[in-house]
């Protein structure tokens, strides 16, 4: 019969203050299936050096050890680790039991790391009820006695039925009567259920109730002598139904209870130390926060400033007047007024990749109602602009072309021409004056707000092209001369001194005429956004010829692209909106080495516990999983909390009008996980710090 532990000549050598120590120095030992072996010898003797080697908690430096006919030598740590789980028992003399955790749950502990589901916890109560902690399930260790500690002790070491049970002192800090009952059930289960025991004592008469005895004394077997069996007046039956655990983790629930206890673990963690932990995810928590609120004023930004550039028309190019040059010096912007109504005929007539075309001339001027007046914006135009402005009424119409034609005196209001002279009444149908010449309200504006140079676009009343020419600006301001307006339209001279007379004549008798005004503006709508730079070149070439440029003239006018304006704002916004993103996520940063540090302390203050879960099967990519998952749970924490304090935040930042804000889906989870991989990055060291641990090492840390 194949012996369960065969070892020969183990040797096993530690540095103690810089020099060499053998502590054991070729130990031969065979034990076989149902025996009870107990290990005696002085302090230093190495007999727990021994019984760590049998357990697989260390390696020998020399010599060969046959587990079940498997040299323990050729296995890395995985597979020890799968021994240690499901041929070993472990129980010790401080009991080894994870603090705040139920004696259940410590019972299961192997179960989990093994993969050995199936019945677990049935099993685990029948344990405990066996070994009469019945009612006792859910006590934590500090609410149990020793001796019923140590049961728990041995109920964990046989949950996964093992086939040798090592236990080191397990007496040693029992009174007389638990030691007694402890060891009777040791007995029991070596003489009834065929386990073989490996006991260190240091008590004689603890040693006598094995059936065989070794002494150890400076690291060799001084004897081996067998002891009388006596079997327990009353013993206990421990026997058990359920199948040896499987040689691999087969079932898919052993991978999500292994989850859900590393999940578990983490959050009991965490919830031992409320305060630390609230301090540590506080970095994060400030991070997060600054991150979705400065995203959502970024955004909001951006939001405004393009709500802003679409109020300026769609697919739309500004034709601006140019420079003029006195004495070799240029005059400002503007001052070269040369763009007539002709010139926009002809862009519109002669140019396939512009879709419309209108044209403006303004002043500002005052206007009445009744005792109430406003200075403001009078602009001359055409129907067709506020279908290139895309500009609706809120109430009311738009003149037609009927009422273009003959010069008709009426006008739009802007919303905030409207407010000042009528306040919240509507002004549809009212009267009032621009420079004495009494205009009827036929509509009001839909607001557009501000441009990105903070002009008003509300602030204007608006009249028709014809009207304004005759009625009220004039041709000198058309010109942009500045003189006063010509209000009487039958006030020729200083009419005909701009005007071809013909054409006046023409527009008096009803015909169409033949307008040469000059204009302030001309707006042109591309077709789509893809022609845009196509109707640039096409007007350039048309305002060029029709002015008679030569080729080396600079034009005499401006075209300004709305598209490029847009995505130049938003270029700019966005870099903007990165820039204090990137600002926010250094708290982030700072955060996650708050993390780490914290996560460093908690692998030292519970190196003992790693030592544990080692001990009974868990691999090293457990441990790194369960602290891994501990600063995952810490930044996510902090990642929730900063979320809802950041949307808050936004909140009221609208509320109290202190900027835009627009809150997204996008940010918000990107946080989140950027929090999650901050958790990720900075506690990856002290996981594997805490991974790499030895099993003994760690259960011999104080």
């Amino acid at each position: 019969m194949t012996p369960i532990i065969e070892a020969r000549d183990l040797v096993k050598r530690y540095e103690v203050g810089g020099e060499p120590f053998l502590a054991l120095r070729g130990v031969s030992l065979t034990l076989g299936r149902g025996e009870f072996l107990a290990i005696m010898g002085a302090s230093g003797s190495g007999k727990s050096t021994l019984l760590h080697l049998l357990g697989c908690l260390d390696r020998p430096d020399g010599g060969r050890y046959l587990l079940n006919g498997v040299d323990v030598r050729t296995l890395d740590d995985s597979g020890l680790a799968a021994v240690r789980g499901r041929l070993l028992g472990f129980v010790f003399q401080s009991f080894n039991l994870l603090a705040r955790t139920s004696a259940l749950e410590n019972v299961e502990l192997p179960l989990i790391y093994s993969g050995w589901t199936a019945a677990g916890r049935a099993r685990a109560r029948r344990l405990l009820a066996t070994l009469g902690l019945e009612g006792r399930f859910d006590n934590q260790p500090n609410q149990l006695s020793g001796g019923q500690q140590q049961r728990v002790a041995i109920a964990r070491a046989l949950i996964n039925r093992p086939l040798v049970l090592l236990a080191d002192e397990p007496t040693g800090n029992l009174d007389s009567r638990n030691a007694a009952e402890v060891l009777d059930l040791l007995r029991t289960l070596c003489h009834e259920q065929g386990l073989t025991i490996v006991m260190v004592t240091h008590d004689a008469e603890v040693a006598r109730s094995a059936d065989r005895t070794i002494t150890l004394r400076d690291g060799l077997i001084v004897t081996d002598q067998l002891n009388p069996r006596t079997a327990p007046a009353a013993p206990p039956t421990i026997a058990d139904a359920v199948p040896s655990p499987p040689a691999a983790i087969a079932e898919s629930g052993a991978w999500r209870a292994l989850a859900a206890m590393i999940l578990l673990s983490a959050r009991r963690s965490l919830g031992r130390n409320r305060l630390r932990a609230g301090l540590t995810m506080l970095g994060v928590l400030i991070g997060v926060a600054a991150v979705v609120l400065m995203m959502a004023i970024g955004q909001g930004t951006s939001a405004v400033i393009q709500q802003r550039i679409r109020s300026l028309g769609t697919n739309m190019l500004t034709v601006h007047p140019g420079t003029t040059i006195a004495s070799g010096v240029r005059v400002g912007s503007g001052s070269n007024s040369k763009l007539t109504v002709g010139d926009a005929r002809a862009i519109g007539a002669d140019d396939a990749a512009i879709g419309g075309v209108a044209y403006v001339i303004r002043q500002a001027a005052q206007v009445v109602n009744e005792d109430r007046n406003w200075s403001t914006v009078i602009v001359g135009t055409g129907p067709e602009y506020f279908t290139i402005r895309d500009w609706g009424v809120t109430s009311g119409r738009i003149f037609n072309h009927e009422e273009a034609r003959t010069a008709a005196t009426v006008c739009l209001l802007g919303q905030t021409v409207a407010t000042n002279l009528f306040d919240t009444d509507d002004p549809v149908g009212a009267s009032i004056r621009i420079k004495n010449v009494p205009f009827r309200v036929i509509g009001v504006l839909a607001p557009k707000g501000a441009t990105n140079e903070g002009q008003d676009q509300d602030d204007a009343v608006m009249i028709p092209f014809t009207t304004a020419e005759r009625r009220v600006l004039g041709s000198a301001t058309a010109a942009g001369g500045g003189s006063a307006a010509i209000a009487d339209p039958g006030s020729a001279p200083a009419f005909e001194a701009h005007y071809n007379v013909e054409a006046v004549r023409n527009t008096m008798a009803g015909q169409a005429p033949r307008m040469l005004g000059k204009v302030n503006i001309i707006y042109a709508q591309a077709v789509n956004a893809g022609l845009i730079d196509s109707a640039i070149d096409e007007l350039t070439a048309t305002l060029r010829e029709r002015h008679g440029l030569k080729p080396r003239q600079d034009d005499d006018f401006t075209v300004h692209d709305m598209t490029a304006i847009a995505q130049a704002s938003a270029s700019t916004s966005r870099m903007l909106t990165m820039l204090l993103a990137a600002l926010a996520s250094i708290a982030l940063v700072v955060g996650g080495v708050g993390i780490m540090n914290i996560m460093l302390v908690s692998v030292t203050e519970r190196t003992r516990e790693i030592g544990i879960r080692l001990a009974v099967g868990a691999q090293r990519t457990h441990i790194l999983a369960q602290f891994l998952a501990e600063a995952v749970l810490l930044s996510l924490a902090g990642g929730l909390a900063g979320v809802v304090l950041g949307v808050l935040g936004a909140v009221a930042v609208t509320a109290l009008d202190l900027g835009p804000t627009v809150l997204s889906f996008t940010p918000i989870v990107g946080s989140l996980l950027f929090s999650a991989a901050v958790g990720v990055f900075f506690g990856y060291y002290p996981a594997k710090r805490a991974a790499l641990l030895k099993p003994i090492e760690a259960l011999r840390y104080e």
